[in-house]
């Protein structure tokens, strides 16, 4: 049905046949319109992150999000999987880039993530070229998990944020003064995965988190509860309300 009501579209079903009979194991979509929106107005950049399915049947949903010209979150694709590893993230992102094809060439892409398991390794063997991102608000809590001090998180956002290397370094040496500690680890991360001032000035986003992401999650909701093809049904349906509500405040003849 979405490749006759949405042309262009990519929807791709994997199967387990180890058994007598083959079952499910994972989905992946994108919607020809999610991809033309990303395609002709919004920013290079991708987030990408992984929530776990409530339902009875389990699984994963994994999902790539891009900004547009608002800081709006907005839909690019999206998948069921049976668990999240290396495996199924490779899997997804090497369907993401084929959906995208010729689009990717030629342009600063980043990825936006919180290291979730095998998301690393997966962005840095298909995407070699493009920057990667680390999700400041996971760093602040991992680096708060092991080091308590109460100056460190306007200290660290101080770091995250400055605009150039002098301010960077002072912001540094203050958190430093705070704790040798936190100083040491936050030292041993490549910087240009969480530092503004060191992230591809070609990327013409100031975005530090994933929060766009967390925001698309919160987005389904209750959703999660849903089996595959209840969920899935829903994440269009909303997906299509967000899209003629985006063109409704357009000027007239301008749609994505």
């Amino acid at each position: 049905m979405v490749l006759k009501t949405n042309p262009g579209s990519v929807a791709i079903v994997q199967s387990d046949a180890s058994g007598k009979r083959p079952h499910f194991k994972r989905i992946f979509l994108c919607l020809e319109a999610c991809r033309m929106g990303f395609v002709q107005a919004c920013r290079p950049v991708i987030g990408l992150d992984g929530c776990h399915l409530k339902g009875p049947h389990g699984g994963i949903l994994l999902a790539a999000i891009s900004m547009d010209a608002n800081l709006q979150f907005f839909p690019l694709a999206y998948a069921i999987v049976e668990v999240e590893c290396n495996n199924s993230w490779a899997w997804f992102i090497g369907l993401l880039i084929d959906a995208l094809g010729r689009d990717l060439e030629d342009k600063p892409w980043c990825i936006i993530s919180d290291r979730q398991k095998g998301l690393v390794q997966a962005v840095q063997s298909l995407l070699p070229n493009g920057s990667h991102r680390m999700c400041c608000h996971h760093i602040l809590q991992n680096l708060q998990t092991r080091h308590r001090q109460t100056g460190l998180r306007d200290l660290f956002w101080e770091a995250a944020k400055a605009p150039n290397v002098y301010e960077f370094q002072l912001a540094m040496r203050k958190i430093k003064a705070e704790s040798v500690d936190a100083f040491n680890w936050l030292d041993q991360l490549e910087v240009k995965t969480w530092a503004f001032h060191a992230m591809d000035p070609r990327v013409k986003c100031d975005h530090v988190t994933s929060n766009f992401v967390e925001s698309f999650n919160a987005w389904v909701g209750e959703d999660r509860f849903k089996p595959p093809i209840a969920l899935l049904e829903s994440i269009r349906s909303k997906i299509m309300n967000l899209i003629y509500t985006g063109n409704k405040l357009l000027p007239d003849g301008t749609n994505i």
